[in-house]
């Protein structure tokens, strides 16, 4: 297009060249078409992001919730001053039940089994026992069974191991009972026992294994209480002893200053196998292996021998995430150190590092929720999916800067409290 000079304001410019009048016709239809595309694409609606808040609800230090795939169940003080559970559609934020305030509820936490959810509740004035479990229907609400015990559930045989204590916290006796239904399929009174654990087999509670404080050990039969073995365990002394399971296997450690001794038993007769030491450390299940951690860092180790598969020197803390898959990190807080996923059978990483970032309970899809912090946008955390079975990262997208560690993850959701605020994000 010439250049059109527009000289002195009173005077009648005269153009330098001659117009192109068709060349100015087909400008103008391409600078309207042009602008008619901007107006049409400025008018459809952007596709909503992965990431977005849902609801808020009340919930204050202190209070506790479980999950399943489409509710969240809150344990919080009620009106009344007295703990109350309520369930909530986690879609919509919709109420579908709660407790009434004379239900007995204690506001230690709750336990989820298939489609019952377990709530503790509290000791009447004057009782002679310790805690108790109240089952409730997960769906409505609806009050299945009440009984002395804290529940510990088996979802695959249908059925809740009761621990009955007395005031102190020593438990005195074990009781089977129907998961839905609370009937009694065996009961034994037992020695004072300090500490007790189950040992499963093939994924399914096998046995229970009880110590008393003077290391008198009693292993039952899961299923019918039959008492299998007994033997006497190195317990008390100048050790502070602890129960655990790895595998199907019983793992006792003691601890003298820094330096944690475990030594694995077989189940069956309580004959020791092998004995880790271990800078303040600690022994977990890992898949088929029994992993071994703490300061000179984590060994993958057979589990009948101890015999050493694998070893990470760098890392020094382990997570079993199931389904083959480890989280190692450097430090016990995953938000402030380097962490892994690896392989339980190799020790092998997996991917790359998570550095740095926060990781949340593992859903039936086989990934991992991870949050990090960025300062772009400034106050933000950025919500990422990690695949458990190849170690890939993907952004979601953002949600306002966490700070606890305390979200929780379901497949599609993630719950953070913040001060007294729980807030449900949709996770695309």
């Amino acid at each position: 297009m010439a250049l059109i000079d527009l000289g002195d304001a009173g005077a009648v410019a005269e153009p330098a060249a001659p117009l192109n009048l068709a060349r100015l016709r087909r400008l103008a239809l391409v600078v309207l078409t042009v602008a008619g595309l901007l107006a049409v694409a400025g008018s459809v609606p952007s596709a909503p992001s992965p990431v977005r808040p849902l609801w808020t609800a009340a919930f204050r230090p202190g209070d506790t919730m479980a999950l399943d795939g489409r509710t969240v169940y809150l344990n919080r003080t009620g009106a009344a001053g007295e703990p109350v559970v309520s369930a909530y559609d986690l879609r919509t934020g919709r109420l579908r039940w709660s407790t009434p305030d004379d239900a007995g509820v204690a506001d230690d936490g709750m336990r989820l089994a298939g489609d019952v959810l377990l709530v503790p509740t509290a000791p009447g004035p004057g009782a002679q026992s310790g805690a108790g479990t109240l089952a409730l229907d997960a769906a409505t609400g609806e009050q299945l069974w009440r009984s002395d015990g804290e529940a510990s559930p088996s979802v695959a045989d249908g059925d809740v191991l009761l621990a009955e204590t007395d005031q102190l916290g020593v438990t005195t006796g074990l009781r089977l009972v129907g998961l839905r239904d609370g009937r009694e399929v065996w009961r034994h009174a037992i020695a004072p026992a300090g500490q007790w654990t189950t040992l499963a087999e093939d994924g399914r509670p096998a046995s229970i294994v009880t110590v008393t404080d003077t290391g008198d050990a009693t292993v039952y039969g899961y299923a019918d209480g039959i008492v299998l073995h007994r033997a006497r365990i190195p317990w008390n002394g100048v050790y502070n002893a602890a129960l655990s399971a790895a595998a199907s296997y019983l793992v006792v450690i003691r601890t003298a200053s820094a330096l944690t001794a475990a030594t694995i038993y077989r189940t069956a007769d309580l004959h020791p196998l092998w004995r880790s030491e271990e800078l303040i450390g600690y022994v977990t299940g890992c898949g088929a292996l029994i992993c071994t951690a703490g300061v000179r860092g984590v060994a993958g180790r057979e589990s009948t021998t101890g015999r050493e598969v694998w070893r990470r020197d760098d890392l020094n803390f382990v997570w079993d995430l199931g389904g083959g898959r480890l989280l190692l990190s450097a430090a016990a807080n995953l938000a402030s150190a380097t962490t892994v996923l690896v392989d339980a059978a190799t020790g092998r990483t997996i991917g790359r590092p998570l550095g740095g970032q926060q990781a949340f309970s593992a859903g039936a899809t086989g990934s991992l929720l991870l949050l990090r912090g960025t300062s772009k946008p400034p106050e933000r955390t950025v919500v990422s999916r990690l695949d458990l079975a190849t170690g890939r990262q993907t952004a979601l997208g953002s949600v306002e800067r966490v700070t606890e560690q305390a979200c929780r993850g379901t497949p599609g959701y993630l719950l953070c409290p913040r001060g007294d605020t729980l807030t449900v994000t949709a996770v695309g």
